[in-house]
């Protein structure tokens, strides 16, 4: 009997152990889950969106590359993104973060979903995309490839207008004709805040003079003078005074340009460094 009972003292001695060894490991476990999902709560929505459903001035796969350096970039500095290709996952998403205090971005490929703008520029007035930038929100679309919004997703020409339309600047142009190959040096600006940004022919700069009503350039980081006092831009950042904002980041032709990590540096650096 004595012996039973040393044996049976013993098997409750390592069950003992067994169960505190295990409650620790749940212990150390446990914070871990915890610290990650106290950064970005659930219903947070996310930072930045950008679209690939479509592309024009770069190839579909070139545009999902640049997205997924971008992306990369953006989430080791804890900024969450979402590349998609659904203009349903865009509309609703821009509805959702419309006047929420919150600075957001999208990000296209030259091509202007129809959910956010209409074909055909039926919508000249209180589109998705311009009820989002009009907000004091600082929400940003930038725009790569193609002249901004001259395509829609459904492959349709929409031309100058959308431009027009959203920025409710009637005369401006992007020239289609004049501008090709224009040498954007780098401004000071640029050299601070995008380094990977390097001197490159645009093939649609922005024409700065052409600013009117309470758009200005918040934040040029090339020129065709190297400065802020230059007559073309791109990258370019223009701001609707204390509204929303259009940015041009490398609208080049099927140009070999750093776009996903400039585009990074942009927003780490200056559009969402708080």
């Amino acid at each position: 009997m004595r012996r039973s009972q040393r044996m049976v003292f013993v098997i409750l001695c390592c069950c003992l152990v067994f169960l505190i060894n295990c409650a620790k490991v749940q212990k150390e476990k446990t914070p871990n889950v915890s610290s990650v999902s106290s950064v970005k709560p659930a219903n947070k929505p996310v930072d930045v969106v950008i679209y690939t459903g479509s592309a024009s001035w770069l190839t579909l796969e070139n545009a999902i590359d640049e997205a997924k350096t971008t992306k990369k970039l953006l989430g080791a500095h804890g900024i969450t993104a979402v590349i998609t290709d659904s203009e349903e996952d865009i509309s609703n998403w821009m509805i959702e973060t419309t006047a929420n205090d919150v600075v957001n971005i999208c990000i296209l490929y030259g091509v202007l979903p129809t959910t956010i703008y209409t074909t055909g520029n039926t919508q000249s007035e209180g589109s998705i995309v311009e009820n989002w930038i009009e907000t004091t929100d600082g929400d940003t679309i930038l725009n790569q490839g193609d002249y901004f919004g001259y395509y829609s997703s459904d492959e349709t020409p929409n031309y100058k207008a959308p431009l027009q339309n959203i920025m409710d600047l009637p005369n401006i142009d992007i020239n289609v004709e004049f501008f090709d190959h224009l040498l954007m040096h780098v401004t000071d600006s640029g050299k601070t805040l995008t380094p990977s940004l390097v001197n490159f022919e645009s093939d649609r700069p922005f024409p700065i003079e052409q600013l009117g009503s309470e758009w200005y350039a918040e934040k040029i980081f090339a020129s065709n003078t190297g400065d802020d006092k230059g007559n073309f831009a791109d990258p370019i950042i223009l701001r609707d005074g204390n509204r929303g904002r259009l940015a041009m980041v490398h609208q080049t032709h099927h140009g070999d340009n750093p776009k996903g990590i400039v585009t990074a540096e942009i927003i780490i650096n200056y559009l969402l460094t708080d």
